[in-house]
């Protein structure tokens, strides 16, 4: 079959020959009609993730197409799923015709979804659900979501309207791709850069912040904790301005306010599961709207250097099956 192959850290894959995926207990088998490239995977190919991957290797870690065996579902039974683990540790990876997957993974999509659209809401969607579920809003709060111009970020955005939010804030590094976070909902918007970070999340929130979905920690995290309300809650989904900040405890510990953490990774699948049932429902409802583009499996080297770049949208890899 054909796949997406890492055949060394630091390069992109190729579209290349692979062998066929092997079936293990509890496994399903499921032919793969499209694969979002998500940065994690980026990450592991490059030699950044704190494990390295061994080459050569399929990345991927979801994707949405058609069973080919189930112990619970029939074939040709159309499904949302996701690699068991960050492929290039004991796993094969999604960005290929075939692959097995665990069947808790499986979510059966409705006749009106199409692949690239069920693959393309899926890890970006259940991280900011989970990230927004696990701040508790009780509605009316004041939101601010850094990183409002990537892919989960948008996704926030839109959620945190639907969950309920007096006002939502967007933060990020292009003004061109904030005002499509504006477009979606956002009250107000922040580009980063200079001046005092914290006053200027405050009064674009109208007031301290109740809740930050960070997909960036790094400076712009301090700087909204230190604008958060008393009892105010940061949960963090990612780190793409840094690993690391300075944190006084006082800034924790004057306002009782909170810090989590999300990780898709590290999450149940079957909890995942559900929260992506939700997430496409609202997508499909016209409720949430996906920024995405096709790109096919022959091209994933020039995808795969965009990705690297943040391409401003979801990049989905079309996978044709021919056997």
């Amino acid at each position: 079959m054909r796949a997406a192959v890492v055949e060394a850290v630091g390069s992109p894959p190729a579209a290349a020959d692979w062998a066929e995926p092997a079936r293990g207990s509890g496994s399903a088998v499921v032919a793969v009609e499209a694969a979002p490239l998500n940065p994690v995977e980026i990450g592991v190919a490059a030699g950044r993730h704190a494990r390295r991957a061994e080459p050569p290797y399929v990345p991927g870690l979801e994707g949405a197409g058609t069973v080919v065996v189930s112990e619970r579902l029939a074939p040709g039974t159309r499904v949302r799923f996701e690699s068991p683990a960050l492929p290039g540790f004991g796993a094969q990876g999604t960005l290929a015709e075939r692959v097995a997957v665990p069947e808790e993974s499986l979510v059966e999509l409705p006749a009106e979804a199409s692949a690239d659209l069920a693959a393309a809401v899926g890890v970006v969607g259940v991280t900011a659900l989970l990230a927004l579920e696990r701040a508790a809003p009780a509605g009316g709060e004041r939101v601010l979501v850094l990183g409002a111009t990537g892919a989960v970020g948008r996704m926030a955005v839109q959620l945190a309207k639907l969950t309920g939010a007096g006002r939502v804030v967007g933060a990020g590094r292009s003004a061109e791709r904030l005002e499509r976070a504006r477009e979606l909902g956002a009250d107000d918007v922040v580009e980063l850069g200079d001046g005092d970070l914290a006053e200027r999340f405050e009064r674009a929130a109208g007031g301290p912040l109740d809740i930050v979905i960070d997909a960036l920690w790094g400076e712009p995290a301090m700087a909204a904790l230190c604008a958060i309300a008393p009892e105010g809650r940061l949960v963090n989904v990612g780190h793409s301005a840094g690993l690391d900040v300075r944190l006084p405890v006082q800034v924790v510990r004057n306002r009782q306010g909170a810090i989590h953490a999300i990780s898709s990774g590290w999450t149940d699948l079957r909890r995942k599961a559900e929260a992506y049932r939700r997430v496409l429902e609202h997508a499909l409802a016209g409720r949430l709207e996906v920024d995405r583009e096709l790109v096919p499996l022959e091209d994933i080297a020039a995808a795969w250097r965009r990705q690297e770049e943040s391409p401003g949208r979801k990049l989905v890899v079309s996978i044709a099956d021919d056997s």
